[in-house]
Parts: C-alpha cells; sequence; structure tokens
C-alpha cells in the first residue's frame, strides 16, 4: 500500500484516470517535482514527440553535440510547451538552476544541462521534455478529489526507461493494483 503524504506530493508519481481519456492527459505518467501550497509542477515522462531528437535541438541551439547523445524528447505538459525541462540523475548539479525533487532525483530548466548533456558531461540518467505539467494552489488537490488523478509508483530505472508505453501500466502494477481492473467509469461516489 502506497503512502502518500497529501500536503507534499513532490517525488509522486501521477496516473492520469480512465476520465481523462478524452485530454491531452490520456493515459500520461506524471513525475511531481515539487508540490506546495503555491500549487505543483510536474513532467509527463511517457509522451515521446517522435518528431524530435536532440541533435535537432542542439543544432537550433547552437549546442555542439559532441556526444551524439539518444535521448528521447518528451512531452511534458501544455504549459511552456517551447521549454526545456531535464529530470535527470543527482550527479549533476547547479546551484541556482536544480531543484531537488527526491533524494535521487533533481530537475535543471537551463541551456547549461543541455550543453553538458551534449558534451557527456551531464547525469547519467536524464530525460528532456519540452513543456511541464502545472496546478495552481488547490487544483490538483481538486482534480485528486475529482478522481482525475491516481498515484502510482515506479523506481527510478523505471522513471528513466524508454519503454514509454509500458509505465503507466507497470506504474500501476507496482502498486499492487492490476491495470484492466480499473473501470472506464472510474467517478466518485
Amino acid at each position: 500500500m502506497l503512502q502518500i503524504d497529501l500536503n507534499n506530493l513532490g517525488g509522486q508519481i501521477l496516473l492520469a484516470t480512465p476520465s481523462m481519456h478524452q485530454s491531452i492527459f490520456k493515459d500520461a505518467v506524471i513525475f511531481l517535482c515539487s508540490h506546495s501550497e503555491d500549487g505543483a509542477m510536474g513532467i509527463i515522462i511517457n509522451k515521446p514527440l517522435q518528431a524530435l531528437s536532440f541533435s535537432s535541438i542542439c543544432k537550433d541551439l547552437k549546442i555542439e553535440d559532441q556526444a551524439s547523445l539518444d535521448l528521447p524528447i518528451l512531452f511534458g505538459g501544455p504549459v511552456e510547451k517551447n521549454r526545456g525541462v531535464v529530470l535527470h540523475s543527482q550527479d549533476y548539479k547547479t546551484e541556482e538552476e536544480t531543484i531537488e525533487c527526491t533524494s535521487t532525483l533533481s530537475m535543471t530548466a537551463s541551456f547549461s544541462i543541455l550543453s553538458a548533456l551534449a558534451k557527456g558531461l551531464g547525469p547519467a540518467n536524464a530525460l528532456l521534455a519540452l513543456g511541464y505539467s502545472g496546478w495552481g494552489p488547490g487544483q490538483l488537490e481538486s482534480e485528486l478529489a475529482s478522481n482525475c488523478w491516481m498515484f502510482g509508483k515506479l523506481d527510478d530505472k523505471e522513471i528513466f526507461s524508454i519503454n514509454f508505453e509500458k509505465k503507466w501500466s507497470k506504474s500501476l502494477i507496482n502498486t499492487g493494483v492490476e491495470p484492466s481492473k480499473i473501470s472506464s467509469n472510474f467517478g466518485s461516489a
């Protein structure tokens, strides 16, 4: 059974419920980077953008891609869709740009991490997302109460896995719930 502190959801995995099937969040798996009384911010970690590559982003930003990194680019959410956000292992940090999300994961949204990744000097594990998912004060809590989201569980290896289509079901299975048991009539009583 998951133990969730509803006052601090940073580091949690959110799974879109079937009630979200007609939204951009259909089947979304979101890593919550931060949560406070001021709102929440997360990154969708299972929706790759097939038309983009890390090397094309480096070219557009005039960053020399020396490492030829095959880093998938994800749709991180509908907020600031042109902004790059990197969820990564804690072996990379810049004082003013890196936010510690958990004891093992951080988030950095800067040109410097993209440059470091291109030079092979970035974190060992990273996901690059364009855009992020954001909630204003009380909005996420309201959506949770309306059964738009449920909590899942992924370890760091699973978070960074490129097996994107399996993340939703794997996260649910890790909580002890069989995905086929989730009703499309998900709602509140």
